[in-house]
């Protein structure tokens, strides 16, 4: 255990030392992978769905604060999604602009959960976003995570019903944001994950706010018993059953990568506890230090010893 310590030291020494480059270069990943996954997904306009494209919009997004980057995915994924379709497009250019107009005010830098939600999902594991972000975050990062899947489920929805979209002939406009709206709004399993992330990042971030010893642990798990609960009660409520193992494995992934942060961010000994109380005019102060656990990595020093003198003067003596 004290070498993870000494490990986790070292690496936020190199992060603090290297902020900038790391910064931009986690900024990058984001973006690259995000288009990436729209290209593979939603791969409509063909113009766009080369690999260059990508990388180059990356590239500038990563040294453009992260609402900008924000904002040229979403108009990456808006224009394939009009080639398709414009009532879709419609509706998602109007969630990011809601979600940018409530949410620019309290957290310009949690907007990237708009495009970190639906990656998550790709790859199996959403249930961390509640985790962490109710940790590192404030109550109102709720709403990028809400708009988040509200765009992955209408991404979902534009790939399994590309026929119905382009299919324009048959039906009249009012038709087709009435099908769009419908088909969207009618998912049982968006609903479901909309009141699991919502209420599991809430509690996650009420509890490990709280003044009690391992606040942050048991906000992890209490945020893992409410997605439990939440998913299994959509089963009974709504029908809803979710691939079982798929399920399991990514929660529990989930909750690795919640305790890891845990450890690099908020590591105490509550052991080692000390209270301490005094008093002004109007108040008394009782105050709780909880240390931190800092340990560094002891400096080896080789002193070497020479017997070259040594071996003279006993030359001399004979």
């Amino acid at each position: 255990m004290l070498q993870l310590y000494v490990f986790r030291n070292i690496l936020k020494s190199f992060y603090a030392k290297y902020y900038s480059i790391i910064d931009k270069g986690i900024k990058y990943i984001i973006l690259f992978t995000a288009m990436m996954l729209i290209n593979m997904n939603l791969g409509y306009q063909t113009k766009l769905a080369v690999i260059h494209i990508p990388i180059v919009l990356s590239v500038i997004g990563a040294f453009l604060p992260y609402m900008a980057g924000v904002v040229i995915v979403a108009i990456f994924l808006l224009i394939h999604l009009f080639t398709a379709s414009f009532e879709l497009a419609l509706i998602v250019g109007i969630i990011f602009i809601l979600t940018i107009f409530l949410y620019y005010s309290f957290g310009k830098k949690d907007s990237v959960l708009l495009i970190l939600v639906p990656i998550f999902f790709a790859i199996k594991i959403p249930y961390v976003i509640p985790l962490v972000v109710g940790l590192m975050g404030s109550a109102v990062s709720i709403i990028p995570i809400l708009a988040g899947v509200l765009i992955y489920f209408t991404c979902l929805f534009a790939k399994q019903n590309i026929g119905l979209l382009t299919n324009t002939q048959s039906v009249d406009i009012a038709q087709r944001y009435t099908q769009a709206i419908n088909g969207i709004f009618s998912n049982k399993t968006l609903l479901l994950f909309l009141i699991a992330f919502a209420l599991a990042t809430f509690i996650v971030y009420m509890v490990h706010n709280q003044n009690i010893d391992y606040a942050w642990q048991i906000a992890i798990a209490a945020g893992t018993i409410t997605i439990l609960v939440s998913i299994f009660a959509g089963d009974f409520i709504f029908d809803i059953s979710l691939p079982l193992l798929e399920f399991i494995i990514g929660l529990v992934i989930s909750v690795i990568f919640a305790y890891i942060y845990n450890f690099f961010v908020f590591s105490v000994d509550y052991t080692r506890t000390e209270y301490a109380r005094f008093e002004d005019d109007d108040y008394y102060y009782f105050v709780k230090a909880v240390p931190k656990i800092t340990i560094t990595a002891a400096d080896k020093k080789v002193q070497s010893f020479s017997t070259k003198k040594k071996n003279k003067n006993n030359g001399g003596s004979e």
